[in-house]
C-alpha cells in the first residue's frame, strides 16, 4: 500500500490538473446543474482520499484501472499506478478491477463495508449525502446511549453508525496545493464517488446539449419555412 500511495502521489503531481477552486463556501460541486461537468482536479484529489483512507475497507468493483484516464491521467500513468498493485496473478494491469480489500465481516459486527462504486446513485442526494455523512460526526448528546462500537452521526439514518470517523485534517497531501481539511477531503471524496457512479455524465450532457441545439435549429427552420409558404400563398 505504501508503494502504491507513493507512486500515486508522484503521478498526480505530474498529471495535468485543472485549476483548484473553492468548493466549500458554500459546499458545491462542478458536476451539479444542467450544464455541470466534472472537475478533474477534484476527481484526482478524491481518488487520493479514496486510496489513502477508504480503500482499506471499501471496494470499488465497478471500476478498472483503465478508468483512471478519465481523471486526467495518461494511459502510461494509469498503467504505472496499476503496476504497483499486487494481485494473486501478479501486478495489476489496466484491465483489472480495482483491488478489493481483504476485510473480515466479524470486525464489522458481521456486516461488510459496502462497495462504493454506486454508493452515490443508491442514496437520495447522493453527492451531498456522502459529504454530510463524512462531516457530521459529533459527540453523542447526554440522553443518547450509543450501541457498542457505534458513533454518533447526525447525517446517518438512526444517528448511529458503525464506521468510525474516517477523515481528519491533513490525512492526505494534495498535489495541487489545496489545503487538506476534513471538509475538503469529504468534498473531494464525494466528487470522486459521484464520478464512479456515473462516469459518463460529461458525455451525456454534451449529447443532450447538442440534441437541444439541433431541435432549436429545426424549430427555427420550420418557422421560417412556414412563414415563407404562407407569404407565397397570399
Amino acid at each position: 500500500m505504501r508503494l502504491f500511495l507513493a507512486a500515486l502521489a508522484v503521478l498526480l503531481l505530474a498529471a495535468p490538473a485543472a485549476r483548484a477552486e473553492d468548493t466549500l463556501n458554500p459546499p458545491h460541486w462542478q458536476s451539479e446543474g444542467v450544464f455541470g461537468s466534472y472537475d478533474k482536479a477534484a476527481l484526482q484529489r478524491g481518488f487520493l482520499v479514496y486510496q489513502t483512507v477508504c480503500a482499506a475497507c471499501h471496494s470499488m468493483n465497478e471500476l478498472h484501472y483503465r478508468d483512471l484516464t478519465d481523471l486526467g491521467l495518461s494511459t502510461a500513468q494509469a498503467a504505472a499506478i496499476a503496476s504497483t498493485v499486487k494481485l494473486s496473478t501478479g501486478p495489476a494491469t489496466l484491465d483489472d478491477i480495482f483491488k478489493a480489500p481483504a476485510v473480515n465481516a466479524s470486525a464489522f459486527g458481521g456486516a461488510l463495508p459496502p462497495d462504493m462504486s454506486t454508493l452515490v446513485a443508491a442514496r437520495p442526494g447522493g453527492t451531498r449525502y456522502v459529504y454530510n455523512l463524512l462531516t457530521s460526526y459529533q459527540n453523542a448528546p447526554a440522553d443518547v446511549t450509543l450501541l457498542p462500537s457505534h458513533y454518533y452521526n447526525t447525517a446517518y439514518p438512526g444517528l448511529q453508525i458503525a464506521m468510525p470517523p474516517p477523515l481528519k485534517d491533513n490525512a492526505v497531501t494534495y498535489a495541487d496545493g489545496t489545503k487538506a481539511t476534513t471538509a475538503q477531503e469529504a468534498a473531494d471524496a464525494a466528487a470522486f464517488l459521484t464520478w464512479a457512479a456515473n462516469p459518463d455524465l460529461d458525455d451525456s450532457k454534451e449529447i443532450g446539449l447538442r440534441a437541444v441545439l439541433f431541435l432549436v435549429f429545426l424549430t427555427i427552420i420550420a418557422i421560417a419555412t412556414k412563414r415563407k409558404i404562407w407569404r407565397e400563398s397570399l
